[in-house]
Formats: structure tokens, sequence, C-alpha cells
């Protein structure tokens, strides 16, 4: 009876958690495992400074509903050897990666994207146990070694040395998870074969669901057949997949030492589920919407669209589903209109599966058709869900880009569904009202009443596109404010402004990005130079002082600091960075830009600064030196400076600096500039200070 009770309790919370879901953040008390990992030493090149980036980056969960779930597996796994288990503690990775990995001192980093994919909790016991393995097995030191310091030509003789021992260890860590763990434990081993299959098609969508026109098509219009493909292309067999290039072993040979090692292992008092069902359903749920706010975070707005189509079918009143396909198709509608589609999507021919017909379709829309698309789902979820203030914002925001960018009005939509023969149409009157009951006022609001648009033969798809929506008064409200606008902006547009003063005397401070290029002909930085980038904050934040500025930056040593609720604020900071970096620019709404209303209360401000600096040596002859050498043969007096030009190294210096209020999407200053000189330093500071002074002011110094 209680346990009836208890499994209806829990079920009914994970229907609440997935419909109401908002982006996860860490809970309980901040692990100590954090303060040693922000504090990784600087130089020490091993594992430990991925670790760092993904704290500082603000990926790592911990003390969640899933962290929980998965320690209760590992509880299992490892329930004869306390003193080991007392070392190892479970972290998930906020990465719609199929992965998980370990380190030397027992952490286990679990992938969103592997929680979001698997079948079972025996399939999640097998990877957990393979990664304990690695930990109890001391593999990690090996796979962490980067020292070695090799030249080009011994770098696939190593590759081929590193790969085929990591293969080796990779066997072994599914070895002791079968024979250590999993064969002491409660977990079905019958069901093992799952999570190779899981491993092998990792790339793929949650599902695979045809593409159902009614998602972008009504009854009022329909797009062309050439916006779909006639069949899609299968799924490719992965088994045989060459692993010479590859850390771990092909999948077909570790399934089949796998199925070697259970051979025989009987299955009685075993179970698929050792955990409620339901906690796993609801866990893997949690998960997968966690994967969809990470895809929109990233901007692959193909894949987000289509994953929450998927779990749309399965959670048909999710609000979150909802706004997450409408995010897709803004993000979507943006970049054709401003950008690089090819930066969002990724090129139909390279997908396999039903997610290939979602590809191609997008890719088929044309900007108008983007933009109406989006328009549209974004009207009829506010519809649903009027209290979100997310889809007004994206809404005027469509409004603007269909009339400015586009060149839409009013009249270019059609009150008639696509197919319609115009002479059938009887046109309406819209002469005043003779009833003298009416006051004037009443018969100039009718006299003023919007004609219905007739289609005419140059009408195509997107002209139909608005139908059901195009009568409403809230509509021609918004398409008119949004021309007014337009024409106001266009009018002012040719008017040179002085830029306003800065809105807030508070600035979030990005870590700066200081490259150091050892040679000018390569495209890769050696590193991005933990020593410069110090100076460079330390630049900024003498410069902001100043000006009056309060700058709130962020160092390792901070963060080790934290509290859980500090932290959860930073890594919504971060990825709103994120987001707006990936966002090349174009100013748009951002998929979570009110989570900017805690950020701001935790730092006093939405508005953050960009810098970055590259550096790289000049060509030993440049112009500049030729033409002292000269100037020095005609005049002995500009020896001196033509041998210093010699003596002291010159660098190529580029500068940038971005201040953005993220809560908005403005853009508030953008600026760059570079430099040839030995003294770049002193160019450097006086650039971050200039354009500082010119933000604070709002006039060039």
């Amino acid at each position: 009876m209680w346990v009836a009770l208890l499994c209806t309790f829990c079920f009914a919370n994970a229907q609440s958690d997935q419909k109401n879901f908002k982006a996860l953040v860490s809970q309980g008390p901040i692990p100590s495992d954090f303060a040693k990992i922000a504090v990784t030493d600087k130089d020490q090149r091993d594992y430990n400074v991925l670790l760092k980036y993904l704290v500082m980056e603000g990926d790592v969960l911990y003390g969640t509903k899933l962290n929980k779930y998965l320690d209760v597996i590992v509880d299992n796994l490892m329930k004869d050897d306390p003193v080991k288990r007392s070392k190892v503690h479970v972290y998930i990775v906020k990465s719609t990666s199929v992965n998980a990995y370990s380190t030397s001192s027992g952490m286990l980093f679990v992938d969103m994207g592997l929680l979001a994919q698997v079948s079972n909790e025996s399939e999640l016991a097998f990877v957990l146990g393979h990664e304990i393995a690695h930990y109890t097995e001391n593999h990690v030191p090996q796979t962490e070694d980067f020292k070695d310091s090799l030249k080009e030509r011994d770098r696939v003789e190593y590759c081929m040395k590193y790969h085929t021992r990591s293969r080796a260890q990779e066997l072994e860590a599914d070895r002791v998870s079968i024979e250590r763990y999993l064969r002491q434990s409660p977990y079905s081993l019958a069901v093992l074969d799952g999570i190779f299959d899981v491993l092998q098609y990792s790339d793929l969508p949650f599902d695979e669901v045809p593409f159902d026109k009614s998602l972008v098509e009504t009854d009022f219009y329909r797009f062309p057949e050439n916006h779909y493909l006639k069949t899609v292309t299968p799924i490719s067999n992965r088994a045989d997949m060459v692993d010479t290039l590859f850390t771990h072993p092909n999948i077909e040979r570790r399934r089949t030492a796998a199925q070697s090692l259970v051979a025989g292992i009987p299955e009685t008092g075993r179970s698929v589920f050792v955990q409620p069902e339901a906690l796993f359903n609801e866990v893997r749920d949690l998960a997968r919407l966690e994967c969809l706010h990470i895809m929109l975070n990233e901007h692959r707005y193909d894949h987000a669209f289509y994953n929450a189509y998927v779990l749309r079918r399965v959670h048909p009143d999710n609000a979150f589903i909802e706004q997450a396909m409408v995010g897709a198709l803004y993000g979507l509608s943006k970049h054709k209109n401003y950008g690089q589609v090819s930066d969002v999507t990724e090129a139909y021919r390279d997908v396999e599966g039903e997610m290939q017909q979602t590809s191609y379709f997008l890719s088929r829309l044309s900007k108008q058709e983007s933009t109406l698309l989006a328009l549209r789902a974004a009207w009829k979820a506010r519809e649903k869900y009027p209290e979100n203030r997310y889809y007004q914002e994206v809404i005027e925001d469509l409004m603007k880009d269909l009339v400015s960018n586009n060149k839409m009005k009013y009249t270019d939509f059609s009150d008639y569904p696509m197919g319609t023969n115009p002479d059938t149409i009887k046109v309406e009157e819209t002469s005043a009202p003779q009833d003298s009951t009416i006051n004037k006022y009443a018969r100039i609001r009718q006299q003023n009443r919007l004609p219905k648009v007739i289609p005419n033969a140059k009408f195509k798809t997107m002209n139909y596109m608005l139908v059901d929506i195009h009568q409403d008064p809230d509509f021609a409200d918004l398409m008119h404010k949004a021309v007014r606008r337009s024409e106001e902006e266009s009018a002012l547009g040719a008017v040179r402004r002085k830029s306003k003063p800065a809105e807030s005397k508070n600035l979030i401070l990005a870590t700066p990005q200081y490259f150091v290029y050892t040679n000018r002909r390569t495209s890769l930085a050696k590193a991005v130079d933990e020593k410069f980038s110090e100076q460079l904050r330390k630049t900024l934040r003498h410069s902001a002082r100043r000006l009056g500025l309060n700058v709130v930056s962020y160092t390792a040593k901070d963060i080790s600091a934290f509290s859980t609720e500090q932290y959860n604020q930073y890594a919504k900071m971060q990825q709103f960075i994120y987001e707006y970096l990936q966002s090349d620019g174009i100013e748009m709404v951002y998929a979570m830009s009110h989570e900017m209303d805690e950020v701001q209360e935790l730092t006093g401000t939405s508005t953050v600064c960009f810098t970055a600096v590259r550096r790289s040596p000049t060509s030993f002859v440049t112009y500049g030196k030729i033409q002292n050498i000269l100037l020095s043969a005609m005049c002995p007096y500009f020896f001196l400076p033509a041998a210093a030009e010699f003596a002291f190294p010159r660098y190529d210096t580029d500068m940038y600096m971005l201040i953005v209020n993220l809560a908005s999407g403005k853009t508030l200053l953008i600026s760059r500039d570079g430099y040839e000189s030995a003294m770049s330093k002193a160019y450097v500071d006086a650039f971050m200070y200039e354009n500082l002074y010119y933000y604070v002011k709002g006039e060039k110094k």
C-alpha cells in the first residue's frame, strides 16, 4: 500500500517537474572537489586542466535528482568496497555528448547526453562500472599524460601507440565492470547489449519519428513539394567502423567481448530496473529537456527543433518543449536574415534517418518563410501561455524583421486560403452604417476597419501563412507599430548621433582572452596565455576604477569560495555569455533571456564586457624596417632608430572589445584595432582605457 502511494507520489512529482521544466541547477552544499579543481596549477598539463575549464564555464552539476539517481547505482555496484566508494563522486556535465570519464582522484563525470539516450538503469550501471574500473585500475594517469613533446614526424606513430594502449584499457575496463561490479550487483546482464547500440548511434536524436507536415502547414497553406525529400537516407550500419585512430575500440569488438563475459551468468535475482522504472523515466526525460536547453544555448537549431518535436509527441502539454520549438524556429529565422545559416544547422546531406527531412525542410525555407513560420509558432504559443513574456518579445522582434528586413506589409498577406479563386470572392461593403443612433466616432472606426486582403496571381506560399491571425486586431496593431518604427529608424539612419553614456555603473567582465602566437604563419595559438590574460584583467579593472565603473569579475580563487547559489548564478551568466558569442553579433531575444533577472540580482547589472588580444611576431623584414634603413643611408641620424627596429622584437597585436546588454541583446560598444610595435602592452592598455572611457562618457576621448 505504502509502496504504491510512494510510486504514485514520485510519478506525480515527475510529471510536474517535466511540465514546468526549468534549466537544471546544482543543489546542496558545494563539493570540496570544486575548490581543488578551480585552483589547479595553471602550468599543470594534465586532465585537471580540462576539469578546471568545465568548472570555470559553469558546466558541472551536482546534488540534483539526476546525480542522486546515479549515486544509488554506484552504491549498488560498490557495496563490497566501502573505502573506495567513499572516494568516488559523481558529477554531471551539461553536454549533449554521449560519454563519461573518470579521474585519478575518483571523480566520475557523466555527460547529460548519455542520460538522455540510455534505455534502462542496467545500461547506466555498466557505464558507471566501466568508469569506476578506470579509477580502481589506475588507468587515468596514463590517459591523462600530455607531457610528451614530439616532433611533427613522430606524431602519427605516437598517436597509434597511444590509442592502442588506450583501446586495451577500454577492454579491460569493460571486463572489470562486468566481473567485479555487475556480477555481484542486482543489475541485469541480459540487456547490456543495448548500451553498445547507444554508443554506436550516439549522434542520433532521441527517437526516429517521421516528419509530419502538419507541424509546419495548415489548412490555409501548403509548402511546395520541393521543400521535402521523397525519401530519407537510411541510418548506416556502424558496426564495422575502423578504430585505428580512435581511443575506444570498435563497438562490435567491445560488444563481442562483453557477450562472452556475461555468457553463463544466471539472471536469477537480477532486474533491469533496481530503482523504480518511473524514476528512471523521469531522470531520462529531465536529461532530454536539459539537452534541448543546451542545443538552444549552442544555437544548434535544427537538432533542437527535431528533438523537441519528438518529445512533444510524448509530452504534448509541456510548456518548455513548446518554447524550445519556438526558440529553434526563431533562432533559425534570425540567422537566415542576418547571419550564416550553416553556423546553426547541419548540412542535410550529412544527416541520416528521419531527422534528414527536417534538416532539408529548414534549409529550403526562404528568409520570409522562415520568419513567418517562427512568427506563427510564437503567436500560437502566446495564446496558450499569455503570461510568458518571451513570446511577446519574440513576436515584436519578428514583426520588425518582417517589415524592415523582408519589406513585407499588411496587404501582402491574404485573408483567404491558398487555392481560393479571387473571382469567387465577394467584395465586402465598407461604407459607414446608416443607423442614426451610432455616433460619429463609431462610424469613423467602422470606416477605418481593415478591409480583407484578396490574393492575386503573384501570391506564393508565404502570402497565405497568416490567414488565421491576419484579422486579429492585435496583429494589425503590432504590424503598424513595426512599420512606424521602421520609418523612424530609416529617417534617423542618416543622422550621426552621439552614443549614450553607460546604462549602469556596474560591468561584468568576462574572462579576458589573450592569445600568444609563436609563429605568425600558423593559424593555431600556442594557448590562451593565463599570465597575459590575468595582466589584461588587472588593466581593465584599474581602468574601470579610474572611470568610476564597478567591475564584477571572477577568478578561480573566487569560484573556489562560492556557495551553491553563487555558483548557479555564475553558471547562468556563463551560459548567457556563451549564447551571445554563438549569435555572431546578431541582436536577438535569447532563449533564456529572463534568467538574467537572477544574474542581475547577483552582480547588479546585465552588461557584459568581452575583451580579446591576439599577439604574434612580425616578419624579420618589414616595410617599416626597410624604410628606416633607406632613411639612415640618406641621413646618419636615422641609424639608431633603424638599428632599434632590428634589435627589439616587434609584434602584430590585434585588440577587440565588445560591451553588450545580455538581457536585451543590445550591443552597446564594439571596437577593434591593431598595431605593429615592440611596445604591445602600451597599445593594449591604451586601447582598453579609451574604449571604456567611450562607453562611460558616450564620446571619444
